[in-house]
């Protein structure tokens, strides 16, 4: 049987453990067990970063290598040419001035290696991951190869959404100008493209979605193997939440935890506890008033982790937007760890039937579920029975997904 040569890319950092880097780590897992293909995976990522992401690799049992472009200092880059490039960033349609500003003679470099790559490797199918990552390839468009674009969500409306009543009228103007260039930046990449696979529904653009669009799209709602070591009812009386303050999302979770939820939780039970990884003290507010039912774990080792996913009563995602899948709720599915999550996070995961839903406007209702769902263990295990269960039937319906998803281009 005749085998396929694909080559997968991305410029994603994948030396932190953040919803995207899971989301890559599960694809490229899942892509690399097809059989009859020969897959190529290529990264670019600074030096530094290389040996964390080896790590991470490593453990996939794939063939991959890097491209570390040199970050240029400021003091190598030339006033003149700084302050036209700066000014192209600001107000042209040139999405890719900022990765040409600061690596202005490599791209063209790297694009010239994986162009040849693409020729030595008799490349059929080009596989890439984020939408920025495309920026290395020069001339894409004109690429012969069959082109996968795998999203993470819709950049335009996620760039638009994050960066909106921030700084002056002036910035929010560079801001509006920015988000119309990703916009058409988006649209372009993904008409060039053969196929787009998307996280969730939400997440497919609706220029996509309308009549006239002839393009092949995928919902690839993530899932991850069970856990060897799952999730047990230990009466820890914790409720987890993971995520980077940083992100803003998660900005504004942490906020409602602490200032919205956790006063309400207080009131009715002094014993249970909030625990938040991956957000430190030093990023949070300092006029932010901490009740002593909240502790701020910060970026706590692997290990450490995964320990509070096999013991915490239940994880709590108060994420109101739905940007892509919230990639935390995918790792308490694999444990079968009870969950209490918002709408928009649930519609992320169809594969899961009949949950509670969390309104964030409610945090009285909210903080009163999870006392009473907390003192009843019953509850709890019936709870993460349906969560495994759930996971177990979708499973077997995605035998062969990405086999047919990609060579079916």
């Amino acid at each position: 049987m005749k085998k396929h040569n694909i080559l997968y890319f991305t410029s994603y950092p994948l030396d932190s453990n953040d919803g995207g880097v899971m989301a890559i780590l599960n694809d490229l897992s899942q892509i690399s067990q097809i059989d009859n293909i020969n897959l190529y995976v290529v990264i670019i990522c600074k030096a530094e970063q290389q040996e964390k992401t080896t790590i991470k690799l490593n453990n996939l049992n794939i063939n991959y290598s890097f491209i570390s472009p040199n970050f240029s200092s400021k003091k190598q880059q030339k006033i003149f040419k700084k302050v036209f490039y700066k000014i192209l960033n600001r107000v042209s349609f040139w999405q890719e001035m900022d990765t040409r500003f600061h690596f202005q003679d490599q791209v063209e470099e790297i694009s010239k290696y994986l162009t040849n790559l693409c020729k030595i490797l008799s490349i059929e199918i080009i596989i890439f991951q984020q939408l920025y990552s495309v920026l290395w390839f020069k001339n894409f468009p004109d690429f012969k190869q069959k082109k996968i674009y795998l999203a993470f969500d819709k950049e335009a409306e996620l760039f638009k959404y994050l960066t909106k009543n921030k700084n002056s009228k002036l910035f929010n103007l560079y801001n509006f100008i920015a988000y119309l260039r990703v916009k058409y930046f988006e649209k372009n990449i993904c008409n060039i493209s053969n196929k787009c696979i998307f996280m969730s529904k939400a997440d497919i653009p609706k220029y996509l979605l309308s009549n006239k669009s002839n393009k092949t799209i995928l919902v690839n709602s993530p899932i991850f193997s069970p856990k060897i070591i799952p999730w047990n009812y230990t009466n820890s009386e914790i409720v987890l939440f993971a995520g980077n303050i940083n992100y803003y999302p998660n900005f504004l979770a942490v906020k409602w935890l602490i200032s919205e939820f956790s006063p309400q939780l207080l009131k009715l039970n002094n014993k249970i506890k909030i625990v938040i990884t991956g957000t430190n003290y030093s990023d949070m507010p300092k006029d932010w008033s901490i009740e002593n039912n909240v502790h701020i774990a910060g970026f706590i080792p692997q290990e450490q982790l995964e320990k509070l996913f096999q013991t915490s009563d239940m994880f709590i995602c108060p994420i109101d937007n739905d940007f892509s899948v919230k990639m935390k709720l995918v790792e308490c599915v694999s444990y079968g760890l009870p969950f209490f999550a918002t709408q928009p996070c649930l519609n992320a995961l169809p594969y899961l039937s009949d949950f509670p839903i969390l309104d964030t406007d409610k945090p009285d209702e909210a903080a009163a579920y999870i006392c009473d769902t907390l003192s009843k263990k019953e509850v709890l295990e019936k709870l993460n029975k349906q969560i495994l269960e759930d996971a177990f039937n979708f499973n077997k319906t995605r035998k062969d997904w990405w086999k047919k998803a990609i060579l079916d281009t």
